[in-house]
């Protein structure tokens, strides 16, 4: 007999997160409708290569029930040179997403700018040594396991 999982329950279960105090009670406001602000920071400034890339391949996997449900939602993307109180303000729930958020100035104003302006806000750190004052969710890794196991949590029936 062989056992078939589905690669959305597979990535979930082998992909360990860290959750900041009371988070995991909370997600199901994060679940339908929600903005996505992705903080451009770059794993090489050299090649410009945004640290989420791989998270975003996974966001768009052709056909998946996971691509169908997240794909609605409207994207932000944020640098370094931009406004961080121009983000936005929004009653939509809000999802932020950057790699290790508190090692740079700009990334924090702007998780501080939504925080302050937007009711309901989850920070997702994909880098390597998140700082649990900017990350509700670590996920330790933005290769597309990650994103898999972070979309399948995020759109979770």
């Amino acid at each position: 007999m062989t056992l078939v999982v589905e690669p959305e329950a597979r990535a979930a279960t082998l992909v360990p997160f860290r959750f900041a105090p009371g988070v995991q009670e909370g997600l199901d406001r994060f679940r339908g409708r929600c903005t996505v602000v992705r903080l451009a920071t770059v794993d090489n400034d050299a090649l410009g290569v945004p640290r989420w890339y791989t998270l975003g391949e996974a966001w768009a996997e052709p056909g998946s029930a996971v691509a169908s449900r997240w794909a609605g939602n409207p994207v932000v993307m944020v640098g370094p040179h931009d406004d961080p109180e121009l983000v936005l303000a929004t009653a939509t729930p809000v999802v932020v997403v950057g790699a290790d958020n508190a090692r740079t100035r700009w990334a924090r104003q702007v998780v501080d700018a939504v925080r302050a302006t937007c009711r309901s806000v989850l920070v997702v750190d994909t880098g390597a040594h998140p700082d649990p004052s900017y990350a509700d969710i670590a996920t330790f890794g933005h290769d597309r396991a990650h994103g898999a196991a972070l979309l399948a949590l995020l759109t979770a029936s």
